[in-house]
């Protein structure tokens, strides 16, 4: 409805109330005396009635056009009798004659997704065919030619060589070919025939044929589809032919059962937001069959079966009702398998790492230890990777353990020594490698930036468009999934939900950009309502500009920040054993070694002290300016960020790079101890495990260590960062083959930082004998 049509509605009501009332004077109304019947009810009745009738048909009169559309519609879905038809065909004209015209302005709202499978398509296509041409695209199912006509926009009818659009019914085939001819291609052919027998003129032979085939709502419709998926898989090219799906869906009954039997070879037991409610379930699928619309879940998992996948999205359309109405939909991409499929459904692709400079290793996100985490616990690294580097030493053909975190230092890492090292990137939490898999997706695809957009401001206008049409070919389809259902990261309060909007416009907590997710970004959204709360947010803010000298930083701590952060943070948070695991990813464990060494006071002294006192927020010490600014600054932000990083990374990435000067990733999503099991004798040269081993018992440090001595070559070494001066563990260590040396040790009262961050009271390393 126009704002127009709104408008003149608006003025009908207040015309039907007001008009009696002005008739018999407002100095003789008088509701003790029955004014308002008098006028409502009385002689001025009809002349309100009169209003009321001339404003509707004024607002029809302007949407006469929606209203016809509408009108056909209703009256083809819910009125028409449709009677007796032997046979599927006949049965869709009749449906679809009386409003084949209207079919693609009233379909908008309810059939989502479209859009979202044939930008997955056309990127798939564009990094598959480089631009060479020569494509057969067959869009069965394709009614009106809508997805055709949409594909022109995102990638361009003119560069498929030959384009079909095979659809049962013919009112819809009619529309199609009227749509074709006004638009003047000469590649695109409709095919009035049956999804399971149909021939494509101009081919000499179908099989093995088309590089794009694509089904927008019409599996659902289709009764016999097990030869119809059966022919698409035959019509398909191997390796680099690409199946598209967009439908309703509702799930099995139970998502669980599927974890306790071995998987299909291509199946995808692992969908994001698959799983359906009892009601949902039912009321969805009772309710289309009405229609000849069919959402049983047999349909997809044959589908899956057939084909290994690819990509996957699976959404709720709020139609209509947002609360109230949320239709399952899916959007799915598929290849013919060929070679060998990854454990958990995704499509193994061993020439990724050579291909583009990384690889997603399989694991199964069902098993307790990764399903755990819906999202990451940090989205930025909290351990500096320039005294890292220091001691690391890199050279040609290191290969390294590091735990992904946010990535950042692994980036930090490749950034500084593009020559061919591997570095192995651990984390059990399936988040943290998404993150890092996005960041080395958009380092591979998007200008400087962008990248910085993303992950210097943690903010982006258009991520989901950028995420489908650039970087979903590069993905993982775990990753995928994840940031597909999460795209509101890098948008901020604008999409976020209802509540944290109401919080944000209150400028108390809300997550607002990338780094405000996660649990850090709780932590963070923390920290910056309690400076709001202390009126010290302006303080902390002049600490990040560049305009102040490190004296003037150090002077503008003292005068405004010190008293509070060292009293009422260190009572309420770092004394709270439950926050410091909820909020900032600090365990019982290195929490208990944190009081070991003294008062929570004490360690806020020793460890911000000498950051305000010897870095500068503005211009090096990017970690703190985060936490004030909540995001980086071009003259303060990580290595990887920078214009020579970024140019760096990339040139490694390329698939054009020599392999002599490529830093190569791989990304486990597994514990350490386990990643270590599937390595040779003496595979890694050097680890960077953080404060991981913080965290352990006797017995669980006594198997990782002993395992990093099987692993690590002699020379090699191990570096670790403790909340402790004198770590337990060192003797473990000791008795395991290394010798064990402290790289620094900060001592009580010192205002001489270890590093940027200085939130550890320890840096080792273990060298292997």
């Amino acid at each position: 409805m126009s704002a127009l049509t709104e408008l003149l509605l608006l003025l009908t009501l207040f015309a039907s109330y007001f008009t009696p009332l002005l008739a018999t004077g407002i100095s003789d109304y008088d509701e003790s005396q029955q004014g308002i019947q008098g006028g409502l009810f009385g002689f001025n009745r009809a002349l309100g009635r009169r209003v009321v009738y001339l404003g509707l048909a004024l607002a029809a009169l302007i949407n006469r056009k929606k209203l016809r559309v509408a009108g056909t519609f209703a009256y083809n879905c819910f009125f028409k009798r449709l009677g007796n038809h032997d046979n599927q065909q006949k049965r869709l004209n009749a449906f679809y004659e009386g409003q084949a015209s209207v079919y693609d302005a009233t379909r908008g709202g309810l059939l989502r997704g479209r859009k979202t499978m044939l930008r997955l398509c056309a990127a798939e296509l564009e990094r598959a065919s480089e631009g060479k041409g020569g494509l057969v695209w067959v869009d069965v199912g394709g009614g009106t030619g809508w997805n055709i006509e949409q594909m022109d926009a995102i990638f361009g009818i003119r560069n498929f060589e030959r384009v079909y659009l095979v659809d049962l019914c013919e009112p819809l085939c009619s529309v199609a070919e009227q749509r074709f001819k006004a638009k003047g291609w000469t590649n695109v052919v409709v095919v009035c025939q049956d999804a399971a027998t149909f021939k494509l003129p101009g081919l000499s032979s179908i099989e093995a044929s088309a590089d794009l085939v694509t089904m927008s709502y019409s599996l659902s419709m289709i009764e016999t589809f097990y030869p119809v998926v059966d022919r698409l898989a035959s019509i398909l090219k191997p390796q680099t032919g690409i199946l598209g799906v967009a439908d309703f869906y509702v799930s099995d009954s139970t998502d669980k059962s599927r974890l306790h039997q071995q998987p299909s070879k291509h199946s995808s037991p692992h969908r994001l937001g698959y799983h359906c409610n009892w009601f949902t379930r039912m009321f969805w699928q009772h309710w289309f069959e009405l229609d000849h619309v069919f959402l049983h879940p047999c349909r997809r998992n044959y589908l899956e079966h057939v084909f290994a996948t690819h990509k996957a999205f699976n959404g709720r359309n709020h139609f209509v009702i947002p609360q109230l109405i949320q239709i399952p939909y899916y959007v799915w991409l598929g290849k013919r398998p060929s070679g060998t499929c990854a454990a958990g459904g995704s499509l193994a692709q061993p020439s990724t790492a050579t291909a583009s400079g990384w690889v997603r290793h399989p694991y199964r996100p069902e098993r307790p230890e990764h399903a755990q985490f819906t999202t990451y616990i940090y989205a930025f690294t909290w351990e500096d990777p320039r005294c890292d580097l220091q001691v690391l030493d890199l050279k040609p053909g290191d290969s390294l353990l590091v735990i992904t975190s946010a990535g950042d230092n692994a980036l930090a890492y490749a950034a500084a020594h593009q020559d061919q090292i591997t570095l192995h990137c651990v984390d059990m939490n399936p988040c943290q490698n998404h993150l890092l898999e996005l960041k080395l997706a958009c380092l591979r695809t998007l200008e400087y930036k962008q990248f910085w957009q993303l992950f210097g401001n943690g903010q982006i206008d258009g991520f989901a468009n950028i995420l489908d049409s650039i970087l979903s070919p590069w993905l993982s389809p775990e990753a995928y999934q994840y940031w597909r259902n999460n795209v509101d990261t890098f948008g901020g309060s604008q999409t976020s939900s209802a509540w944290a909007k109401r919080m944000a416009v209150g400028k108390w907590l809300g997550a607002t950009n990338l780094y405000t997710t996660g649990y850090s970004g709780l932590a963070l959204q923390c920290l910056h309502a309690m400076l709001r709360l202390t009126g010290t947010r302006r303080a902390a803010q002049r600490m990040v500009e560049n305009t102040l000298s490190l004296s003037e930083q150090q002077l503008e701590w003292r005068r405004h920040m010190r008293g509070w952060v060292r009293g009422t943070l260190a009572t309420l948070f770092l004394d709270n054993p439950v926050i410091m695991w909820r909020l900032l990813g600090v365990p019982i464990n290195q929490w208990n070694m944190l009081r070991s060494e003294g008062s929570m006071s004490q360690y806020i002294s020793d460890t911000i002290e000498p950051v305000m006192a010897g870095t500068s927020l503005a211009y090096d010490n990017y970690f703190y300016h985060l936490l004030f600014a909540l995001r980086y600054s071009p003259t303060c932000c990580p290595a990887y960020l920078t214009k020579e990083g970024f140019d760096n990374l990339q040139r490694t990435l390329r698939a054009d790079t020599p392999l002599s000067d490529r830093c190569t990733f791989r990304l486990h999503t597994d514990t350490i101890l386990d990643v270590l099991a599937k390595m040779s004798p003496g595979e890694l040269t050097k680890a960077v495990i953080m404060d991981h081993m913080d965290w352990f018992s006797e017995d669980s440090a006594q198997q990782e260590v002993s395992a990093l001595a099987r692993v690590i070559a002699k020379g090699g070494f191990v570096l670790w960062r403790s909340a402790a001066r004198l770590p337990w563990y060192v003797e473990v260590f000791e008795k395991n083959g290394f010798a064990v040396e402290p790289i620094s040790v900060r001592q009580p009262n010192t205002m001489q930082p270890l590093d940027r961050v200085n939130m550890y009271a320890s840096f080792y390393k273990a060298t292997k004998l």
